[in-house]
C-alpha cells in the first residue's frame, strides 16, 4: 500500500514531535514514523529534562533562554485538552560550581549570558555554605573512577565560587512534554504512525517493514540514536559524525540538612557530577569526565541494566554532600544520547535533495523542544539557499535573531565537550 505526504519525519521524540507542530503550524502535512509504540518511547524518556541557559556559546545560551519562556507558558503553547494534562516546568535555578583557580575557564559562559542578557550572580565560598548547610567545599577533582587510588580523597583544593542562575530548572516528566507536542501537533493535522520501522529511503520516498510505501517532498532524520542507521539507510554521510552513547541516571533520597533551602540544579564538574530535584529524590548524572570511556552501544541491543557506574555517580555526589547514602536497591534509568562530536546538534538539510537532519542532540537539547521544530521549518523554507545563505531563526521574547548556520553539518568542529558545551 502506498500513501502521499508532505514531510515524513522519523522519529516521534521531543525532537520529532516538535518539528511535527512548527511544520503544521505552517500549512504542511506532517506524518511522524517511529518504531516504538507510542511517542516519547525512546531516549526522550531517559532525558533528565534540565532546562537552563549555561552554555559557552551565545547561540546555544539565546536559544535555551528562549525556550525557557515557552516551558513557563506551557500551556498555552500546547493549548487546551491534552489528554494527560500539561507536563510541569518547575523554575528552581541553577549553579555551576567553580574551584579555585578555574574562574577564568568559565569566561566565556559569562559572556554568553551577558551576551544574551540572562541575570546572574557569582555566589563565594560563603554564601554556598548558606544555602547548603553542611555542604563540604573540599577539591576532589579532577574526577575518578571508583577504584582510582584516592577516589573521595580531597585534593588540597576548594570550590570558592558558583555561577548561580534563577532562570533555570527542569521538567518533571520529559514524555508527557512530547505527548503534548504530539497533540498540538495532531490538532493541526499531523499524523503519527508509531510501531513501523523504516527499512529503506531512497529519493522522495521512505519504506516500511509492513510493506508500505510512504511517498514525500521532504523526509527529516529525528532518529536520536538511531539517526546514523538511518543515514545510512539514506546513503547520506555528514562531514560531522554521531554515535549512540550509553548513559545512566541516579536516584536517591535527598531528604537531608543540605537541601533545608531547597533543591536546585547543580552541575559539579570537581566531583564530575550534576544534579536536580525530581519531587522528594535527587537526581544525579553524569558530567562526562575525561576518565569515564565513552560506551557506544547498538540501540537496539545494549545493558539496560545499573552498572558501576550508578554506584561511582552516587558516590561522586556523597563527596560534595557527605549524608547522601547509596541506597540498598538502585533506582533511577538507564538511556542513551546522539551525541555529535562537539555535542552541538546538527539541524541542516544535506547534500541528498529533500533529505534533512535533526539529529546529535547529545541530550542536552530537550530543553529547546519548543523550539527545534521552528528551527528545522526556517532551514526548510530557505531551502537550497541555505548553505550559502543560511536561515535565521527570529528568537520573539528577545527580539534578536540567531544564525542557524551554526549548527551546520559543515561547521567546523568546536572544541567543545560535556554538559556545559
Amino acid at each position: 500500500m502506498n500513501q502521499d505526504t508532505q514531510v515524513v519525519i522519523i522519529g516521534a521524540g521531543i525532537v520529532g514531535c516538535s518539528i511535527a507542530f512548527a511544520l503544521t503550524k505552517r500549512g504542511f502535512q506532517t506524518l511522524n514514523i517511529d518504531k516504538l509504540p507510542a511517542a516519547g518511547y525512546g531516549s526522550t524518556s531517559h532525558s533528565s529534562a534540565v532546562i537552563r541557559p549555561i552554555y559557552s556559546h551565545a547561540t546555544s545560551a539565546a536559544l535555551a533562554h528562549e525556550s525557557r519562556s515557552y516551558w513557563l507558558n506551557w500551556s498555552d503553547f500546547i493549548g487546551p485538552g491534552a489528554p494527560n494534562g500539561h507536563a510541569n516546568y518547575t523554575e528552581c535555578g541553577g549553579l555551576v560550581l567553580i574551584r579555585a583557580g578555574e574562574e577564568s575557564q568559565y569566561a566565556a559562559n559569562r559572556a554568553a549570558l551577558d551576551d544574551v542578557g540572562v541575570e546572574y550572580r557569582m555566589l563565594t565560598a560563603d554564601q554556598l555554605e548558606s544555602l547548603y548547610p553542611d555542604i563540604c567545599l573540599d577539591s576532589f577533582g579532577p574526577a575518578k573512577r571508583l577504584n582510582d587510588e584516592g577516589f573521595g580523597t580531597a585534593t588540597g583544593g576548594k570550590i570558592v565560587a558558583a555561577l548561580k542562575v534563577d532562570a533555570a530548572g527542569y521538567v518533571s516528566d520529559p514524555q508527557l512534554a512530547t505527548q503534548n507536542l504530539q497533540f498540538a501537533a495532531t490538532q493541526r493535522g499531523a499524523r503519527f504512525h508509531c510501531g513501523s520501522e523504516v527499512i529503506e529511503i531512497g529519493n522522495h520516498h521512505v519504506k516500511l517493514d509492513s510493506g508500505e510505501t510512504i511517498n514525500a517532498d521532504i523526509i527529516i532524520n529525528a532518529a536520536g540514536p538511531h539517526s546514523g542507521r538511518i543515514n545510512q539507510l539514506a546513503k547520506v554521510e555528514l562531514p560531522i559524525t554521531t554515535r549512540p552513547l550509553r548513559h545512566e541516571v541516579v536516584y536517591v533520597d535527598a531528604q537531608n540538612p543540605h537541601f533545608v533551602h531547597g533543591h536546585q540544579v547543580m552541575i559539579d564538574l570537581d566531583c564530575g557530577v550534576y544534579q536536580r530535584p525530581d519531587g522528594n529524590d535527587l537526581l544525579i548524572g553524569s558530567a562526562d569526565p575525561p576518565c569515564d570511556p565513552e560506551v557506544q552501544v547498538d540501540p537496539d541491543h545494549y545493558n539496560e541494566n545499573f552498572t558501576e557506574q550508578w554506584t561511582t555517580q552516587n558516590l561522586r555526589a556523597a563527596q560534595r554532600f557527605p549524608r547522601l547514602a547509596v541506597p540498598n536497591t538502585a533506582r533511577g534509568t538507564v538511556g542513551i544520547y546522539d551525541v555529535s562530536e562537539d555535542w552541538i546538534p546538527i539541524y541542516d538539510k544535506t547534500d541528498k535533495p529533500g533529505y534533512y537532519v535533526a539529529i546529535g542532540t547529545s541530550g542536552n537539547q530537550f530543553k529547546n523542544g519548543p523550539l527545534i521544530g521552528e528551527v528545522m521549518a526556517e532551514i526548510i523554507d530557505s531551502g537550497d539557499q541555505h548553505d550559502h545563505r543560511p536561515a535565521r531563526l527570529l528568537l520573539n521574547n528577545q527580539q534578536r535573531e540567531i544564525d542557524l548556520s551554526f549548527f551546520s553539518r559543515r561547521r567546523q568542529v568546536n572544541d567543545l565537550s560535556g554538559v556545559l558545551a
